[in-house]
């Protein structure tokens, strides 16, 4: 689960004699170190990395194929956020925030380490349809399929505090491009064949 991956990122850890820290004031490397990784803020965009790939000795790596479930919608980040106050056992943030998140897009990586290859899965922001691209081919994706044991990168967008669904307020990235404009094809008298132009249109945004 991607619940439990978040619990161990931000759990404490305890250095050992391989990655003691090094004091700058002693200048001693000091085992028993405690470190831990903390959240104290939240992007409009989250991105998060799975490990699929681990160094099982100096010359040599492994590809993971462990099967990570992870939301569709409604990821809550507040319990990993540091800084929120806690009543009995329930999280409580501050009034108006939001750090619910739902998944647009998956790049997974198919393979091992002789040789791999890279697909994604989006959401288109339009007909709110899921859809896989593998190069070239584009083809109707279930959400049922979505989580599977290649999944590498996953594109989480916070949701607009003000709605039930943030496919339909976020401001996907594609409405933030210029818009384009394809020109006819026309001749070409070096290679004998024709060649279209796409010119930018100017607008408002």
């Amino acid at each position: 689960m991607l619940e439990e991956c978040f619990q161990l990122y931000t759990s404490e850890e305890r250095l050992g004699p391989s990655d003691a820290w090094y004091c700058p004031n002693c200048r001693r490397h000091q085992q028993g170190t405690v470190k831990r990784l903390s959240l104290w803020t939240l992007p409009e965009i989250l991105v998060i990395h799975l490990k699929r790939f681990k160094q099982v000795s100096p010359t040599r790596r492994t590809k993971l194929h462990t099967l990570v479930r992870f939301p569709i919608s409604d990821l809550d980040m507040t319990p990993h956020v540091e800084g929120h106050s806690v009543a009995g056992d329930v999280s409580v943030v501050s009034e108006g925030d939001e750090n619910i998140y739902d998944l647009y897009s998956v790049c997974n990586h198919h393979g091992g380490m002789a040789g791999g290859h890279y697909t994604a899965y989006c959401l288109n922001p339009v007909s709110n349809q899921w859809n896989s691209y593998d190069d070239q081919y584009i083809q109707p994706l279930k959400e049922s399929a979505i989580v599977s044991r290649g999944a590498y990168l996953l594109f989480y967008a916070k949701r607009n505090p003000n709605s039930a669904n943030s496919a339909k307020q976020f401001r996907h990235w594609v409405d933030q491009m210029p818009q384009f404009r394809l020109q006819p094809e026309t001749p070409d008298a070096d290679t004998g064949g024709s060649s279209a132009k796409c010119d930018m249109v100017e607008s408002a945004v």
